[in-house]
């Protein structure tokens, strides 16, 4: 029989053991006290494992797994795959999370609400600072945040990991909610797309409860692995929609999915003609004819 738990907290690990003292601090530091901390070593090479460990050694909130390298969406499913919590928080190994986070966000939750989305506070690894260019909205529209979970993602809205907190029940569907393995990125996107599908309500806590981490070890730093990942993830919810039958929503994913190939294309011809004159390209395109 498995111990109850409020609040599951999972936090995946790869080579950043830099960082992570700071990030379980922030876990340890919660005002509310009836968690568990979900570390999973994604097969680090660095002391990762030593400092989760020295943290398990103070705690006993604190559980370690280790998994041979096999990305971030995987190790966030071992975590999935061992919570007790009735609620689930995640936390990348770089950010950190407000001491009241779970306090705050827990007072919300009722037979309406599912999920509780807080405000973040993107921040220079060198200098502390804010860095506007990283900050998105990340509050979807109370009522329509099935559409603007799909419809704004990355034009309007952006909502990192561990800004939401959600009840677990939320994963146990027809089909089990899990992270998409086979995505380079933008993981996170249809992880949302599903959840909030299912979600019969949320709440926008407009409050910073939230710190996240901006590095050039970042894999959102490459503009290009990231703008593929983002079809291909526009794609995985074409899939899922199809799956289940949803028109409406399947209908939003392909305008949205045009409209990412559409940019794609363009810059794509930009390109071309940086380099390639108007007219010599032209004469080429006849030739191949």
């Amino acid at each position: 029989m498995k111990d109850k738990t409020d609040v599951s907290i999972i936090v995946p690990c790869y080579n950043q053991a830099q960082y992570l003292d700071e990030a379980l601090k922030s876990v340890l530091d919660q005002t509310y006290a009836n968690w568990e901390c979900i570390i999973v070593n994604d097969g680090s090479t660095d002391n990762t494992e030593e400092v989760a460990l020295s943290w398990c050694a103070k705690d006993i909130r604190f559980k370690y797994f280790f998994q041979e390298n096999g990305g971030l969406s995987s190790a966030r499913n071992l975590g999935l795959d061992n919570v007790n919590g009735e609620y689930i928080q995640f936390l990348d190994s770089d950010d950190t999370i407000n001491k009241f986070k779970l306090e705050r966000q827990l007072k919300y939750f009722d037979d309406k609400i599912a999920i509780v989305i807080c405000d973040y506070f993107p921040f220079d690894q060198e200098t502390g600072t804010f860095v506007n260019r990283r900050y998105m909205d990340p509050f979807p529209g109370f009522e329509n945040y099935k559409k603007d979970i799909i419809n704004k993602w990355e034009s309007d809205l952006s909502i990192p990991c561990h800004c939401v907190l959600f009840k677990a029940k939320l994963l146990h569907q027809k089909r089990l909610i899990r992270f998409e393995q086979s995505l380079p990125n933008h993981e996170d996107w249809v992880f949302w797309v599903k959840l909030f599908h299912y979600a019969y309500g949320i709440y926008n806590l407009k409050e910073v409860l939230a710190n996240y981490r901006i590095h050039n070890e970042s894999m959102c730093t490459d503009n290009v692995k990231m703008n593929r990942g983002f079809i291909l993830a526009c794609k995985a919810n074409q899939s899922f929609f199809e799956s289940i039958g949803d028109k409406i929503s399947l209908e939003l994913c392909l305008k949205k999915l045009k409209l990412l190939e559409t940019k794609k294309t363009f810059k794509y011809k930009s390109f071309i003609n940086f380099f390639i004159p108007p007219v010599i390209f032209k004469i080429l395109n006849k030739l191949s004819k």
